[in-house]
């Protein structure tokens, strides 16, 4: 165990490597916005305290006591938007009528405003660009579901310190954020995407008590339904239209209970996409709806809204407008603008008979603004150096004058009185500050994040450094002695203390130490690694030429099979350079993988040709020997059946492309009908609705049945052991399950939400329980092997020829009473293959109950296209080989169809890479109700998006195994027998240091392809960090392709650890079973 010890040690080491260097460069590139630490104060210089008419207020009086804020989660635009040429009912059309009446009815009194979210649009994000004014920065999104408390200047606070009473109802987010600043709070758990009704019942139960209270100063609503049936059915669902008739009926209660020193605000804090998904940057995304209503008047009949026609205003510019309106403060970072309209009008100063005074009014706001985002600035300038300095002072020339102008405007209206002059010059001062906050917005917006560039250099060149040593490895793993040199050990620690020191700088010690001596050993480690892997002595491992080099056969370097493999990593690296690629990646993956297989099979055509040609060579003996045409020798010949085989992975793999997911700039892309919840199939579509459940149940029986067949044929199905009781029997159950839960969840969703929540969770809950189970059992018992002593005077036939009778030579041969009969070990040639099987069995029916019955049929594709591929791969082994087990067999080329696989089934199974297509509800698959801890539900939506990856990566040792089954399709394709006979995969239990040496050899090659991949992210990310696609297309993928590469190190330790233990367990059944045979 001395070697499996010390490759497990550099596999971790790997795997650290690789952790540290991705960690290095996401804190240099996912770095937050500098927060400057200033809270605005009510007594300033550039305002009075008082306007000596209206309320008193901080830098402006109070036009309003009192404030209601309605959120409507996922409230996108067009649900507000009254669609008076609308022909055909549409679940998220025309809803809500009291918005379009009290518009048509109250002009100024209501508005309705287009309001635009800043990407990503997380409830997270949004919330704090609602009380802050502030621009959010891609790293926030991960606190979407662990938020913690805001400490940045806020509207929240600022109500707070003047004294207003805030009242809160609905998502617990906001107490999370805001903690303590609630006089009342009537928290509901928000992270349930499937509970539509506990958090606006929950709100409705107390709204309206508490608004008919005189205790309160802002009242805050969080309704989350609309949002959650997005993330359950999609927009067009009949429960989007009683959700939105629900939220009719809330807004016209409020606005009848309302008095005239109230404002009322009802937003969508983002929208949602046609699938009711958010986190992206798409128009569905950003165009959520403001109404704002008052029963007094909150705007000039000139700037009333017109039915038809509707202002486009950001979501930062709510902050300074509700601070302003009600008398507080402005949050001291804030970069939104005023809402003018709601700012011309006041009923103190008679300014509905004077646009002078209307003009006036909203220039006073707008100043207070600009004033506010200069202080901003100036504090911004001093922590930071982003801002560029000369656009800074030509902004405050900008503002300076502005006041100037203004100055001279307020003496000459003192002196000589209203004139329609002083009009338009109060017109152009709008003007001139609405430019200022718009600049300096838009600037903000180019810097806002400040890049650490010394953390992204040295997180590449530390990447660079892994991916050397992961290529040392792989040279080890194809040295032909069974040993770790010493050498190793200089290399690891050398590497170590980089690392280490690299890391230590980047987190801890960061601007205030010079990064030379970073950058030096760096550099120092890049030349050491790559002489160390070019020029070795002839006593030291093979050079990095000679890896694809077959040592009993082939004798030149296979150029072929190099250079297709080269050009498949060229293109995979560089594809991440450009966002065209990124956003038709999976197209691309379909081209490379089908490419590969293509390759493959030729090369198997070819081999086959070479070794098995046994046609006459005589022209003599052709002539006498002419036979007649016979077209079943030319559908059964060796190339026929191989190329029969490449048709049906092409097939798999195309068809696998009805179950991606699209994304925005794939316009010619239509979703498909797999990804559609089962219950949203209706009217149209109703039809299909039964028809896809059968299919993909189907698929799930089929891929269950077809396991337990190839498992019944190789003969590891019999007698009882752990794993063969959990495939005979618990994977049957859970099978059954999981397509009960899926039926269950076709119901209309008013009878699914009457059903008690154990009846709705029982089903997905005995599947996840007995896959633990099963996992358990499968890792402790992993022999599926059967022993049956024989008598001398009898002998057990083989009844259908299936079984696969196994003679135990080793033990034979260290019994004291010779045997004429051994006995007969059931399944012993595929004990490692059988136990890897079993486990793949039991992961693929979790996965595809959190996949969902949608994306099932991709899963059974998954699996028909490995294992189509392990024959061909196979077949090519057998055929360019004397001796399978002796032979350096095509391993990395098998690496690399392997991880492009992976690759493309990621996209195949309902996912793109971007944050909208994460499926959030793969969480609530077996639950109900909110988590006291994140680890669980942050567990199955990673095996929900990495189903591929950990399926894959489950199967990945069957490729050191298959070679050694020789099953009937790689019969067929090398026209050779099957040899009932063979050790199979046990004759690596024979030789341990080979078994030893093959999983290394795996495991680091699937490694170094996959760090390359996630150095081209990285790269891609590090260069066009100042793209204008960044955060939409190279951002989110780095992330992805970060974690897939995490998932792709943790599956090659846990598949490690896992044929350690099959090995284990195998030698502790031969030392058990040799004291019996002793004894008989």
């Amino acid at each position: 165990m001395g070697l499996f010890i010390k490759y497990f040690l550099l596999l971790i080491f790997l795997a650290f490597m690789y952790t540290c260097s991705l960690f290095i460069f996401a804190k240099g590139f996912l770095l937050k916005r500098v927060v400057v630490d200033q809270n605005s104060s009510c007594v300033v210089d550039f305002s009075l305290s008082t306007d000596h008419h209206g309320q008193q207020g901080c830098w402006m009086h109070s036009r309003y006591n009192k404030a209601i804020i309605v959120v409507i989660d996922a409230l996108r635009f067009d649900f507000m938007k009254y669609d008076n040429t609308l022909e055909k009912d549409i679940p998220y059309k025309n809803k809500l009528p009291i918005i379009k009446t009290l518009l048509q009815n109250k002009p100024t009194q209501s508005k309705l405003y287009k309001f635009i979210a800043d990407p990503p649009t997380t409830t997270f994000q949004r919330l704090k660009g609602l009380t802050t004014g502030s621009l959010p920065t891609f790293v926030d999104a991960g606190a979407n579901f662990a938020s913690s408390e805001i400490k940045e200047d806020n509207v929240i606070d600022q109500l707070v310190k003047q004294g207003k009473v805030i009242k809160f109802l609905g998502d617990d987010t906001w107490l999370s954020l805001f903690p303590g600043r609630f006089q009342k709070a009537y928290p509901f758990p928000s992270f349930n995407v499937k509970d539509l009704h506990t958090v606006d019942d929950g709100i409705l139960k107390h709204l309206y008590g508490q608004l008919n209270k005189k205790d309160w100063t802002v009242t805050i609503a969080h309704f989350l339904g609309v949002d959650h049936c997005g993330h359950r059915y999609g927009p067009d669902h009949p429960a989007m239209a009683d959700k939105l008739t629900q939220m009719n009926g809330v807004i016209s209660n409020i606005t009848s209970r309302m008095k005239d020193d109230t404002i009322l605000f009802v937003m969508g804090d983002h929208g949602m996409t046609s699938t009711g998904d958010h986190g992206g940057d798409s128009h569905d995304e950003l165009e959520a709806g403001l109404f704002i209503y008052s029963p007094a008047q909150i705007t000039s009949p000139s700037t009333s809204s017109k039915m038809d026609v509707h202002e486009t205003i950001a979501q930062t510019d709510f902050v300074p407008t509700l601070a302003l309106l009600m008398g507080v403060p402005i949050p001291f970072s804030n970069l939104g603008q005023i809402i003018t309209d709601l700012f011309n009008h006041c009923p103190w100063w008679e300014t509905s008979t004077s646009k002078l005074k209307q003009a006036f009014h909203a220039v006073k706001a707008m100043r207070l603004n600009a004033i506010q985002i200069s202080l901003y600035l100036q504090a911004y300038a001093q922590v930071s150096t982003d801002f560029p300095i000369k656009k800074y002072y030509e902004l405050d020339s900008m503002l300076t004058k502005a006041e100037q102008n203004l100055q001279a405007l307020v003496t000459a209206m003192v002196k000589s009185g209203e004139n329609q002059h002083m009009v338009r010059q109060l017109e152009e001062l709008q003007q001139v500050y609405n430019s200022y906050t718009s600049q300096v917005k838009t600037i903000c917006q180019g810097i806002w994040a400040k890049f650490d560039l010394v953390s992204i250099t040295i997180g590449i060149m530390s990447l660079i450094v892994t991916i050397l040593i992961n290529l040392y490895f792989v040279q080890l793993s194809f040295w032909k002695k069974f040993e770790v040199p010493s050498t190793v050990i200089v290399v690891i620690l050398f590497c170590l203390v980089y690392m280490v020191y690299a890391g230590f700088h980047c987190f801890f010690v960061g601007e205030t130490l010079s990064s030379f001596m970073v950058f030096l050993l760096g550099i120092i480690n890049i030349v050491v690694l790559i002489i160390v892997n070019i020029k070795f002595s002839p006593k030291t491992p093979k050079l990095i030429s000679d890896l694809m080099v077959n040592e009993k056969k082939e004798k030149t370097f296979p150029w072929m099979t190099f250079t297709c493999n080269a050009i498949v990593c060229l293109i995979c690296f560089l594809s991440f350079f450009s966002n065209s690629f990124v956003v038709y990646e999976d197209t691309i993956l379909l081209f490379l993988t089908q490419t590969l297989v293509v390759i493959n099979s030729i090369k198997v055509i070819s081999q086959t040709l070479k070794k098995y040609d046994t046609g006459p060579t005589d022209a003599k003996q052709k002539h006498k020997k002419q036979k007649p045409f016979d077209i079943m020798l030319i559908l059964t010949h060796p190339c026929m059946i191989t190329i029969a085989i490449t048709a049906v992975i092409c097939v798999c793999l195309r068809l696998s492309m009805n179950f991606k997911a699209c994304r925005e700039e794939q316009h010619t892309c239509e979703l498909s009908l797999f990804l559609r919840p089962l219950s949203g199939l209706i009217d149209d579509l109703e039809h299909l609705r039964n028809l896809r459940y059968f299919f993909s149940v189907g698929c799930l029986v089929l891929t269950v049945f077809l396991t337990r067949r190839l498992l019944f044929r190789f003969g590891n199905l019999n007698g009882l052991s752990g794993s063969v009781v959990c495939v005979r029997y618990l994977l049957p159950v859970s099978t059954c399950c999981c397509g009960l839960h899926w039926a269950l969840y076709a119901l209309p969703q008013k009878v699914l939400d009457s059903l008690p929540v154990w009846q709705q969770t029982f089903l997905p809950k005995s599947v996840h329980i007995l896959s633990v189970i099963s996992l358990v059992i499968v890792f402790i018992k992993p022999l599926t092997i059967h022993l049956i002593r024989r008598n001398k005077n009898s002998i057990i036939a083989n009844k259908d020829g299936n079984i696969i009778p196994q003679l135990y030579n080793k033990v034979k041969q260290n019994l004291h009473q010779q045997e004429e009969q051994p006995p007969m070990v059931y399944g012993l040639a595929t004990v490692f293959t059988a136990s890897v099987i079993c486990l793949a069995a039991v992961v693929t029916v979790l996965l595809s109950m959190l996949l969902g019955d949608g994306v099932a049929p991709s899963m059974f594709l998954l699996t028909l296209t490995m294992y189509f591929s392990l024959e061909l791969y196979t077949a090519y082994v057998i055929t360019a080989t004397r001796d399978v087990q002796d032979a350096t067999w095509d391993l990395i080329s098998a690496v690399v169809f392997h991880t492009v696989l992976s690759s493309f089934y990621f996209y195949t199974t309902g996912h793109q890479a971007t944050v909208p297509a994460i499926r959030f509800e793969a969480a609530f698959v077996g639950f109900h109700g909110d988590f006291q801890y994140y680890a669980l539900p942050a567990a199955l939506i990673y095996l929900n998006t990495f189903a591929a990856h950990v399926l894959l990566g489950v199967l990945a040792p069957l490729w050191v195994f298959w070679p050694m089954v020789k099953s009937t399709f790689t019969a067929l394709m090398t026209n050779t027998e099957v040899d009932r006979t063979s050790k199979g995969d046990f004759a690596l239990f024979e030789d341990e240091e080979l078994l030893k040496k093959r999983m290394f050899q795996l495991f680091t090659c699937l490694t170094l392809f996959s760090g390359i991949k996630v150095l081209g992210a990285v790269c891609a990310a590090g260069i066009h960090r100042r793209h204008l696609m960044v955060w939409k297309i190279f951002a989110p993928r780095f992330v992805f392709e970060a974690v897939s590469c995490f998932s792709v190190l943790g599956m090659c330790l846990l598949m490690f650890l896992f044929v350690v233990r099959i090995n284990q367990t195998l030698a502790s059944w031969v030392k058990v079973l040799e004291p019996k045979q002793n004894q008989d």
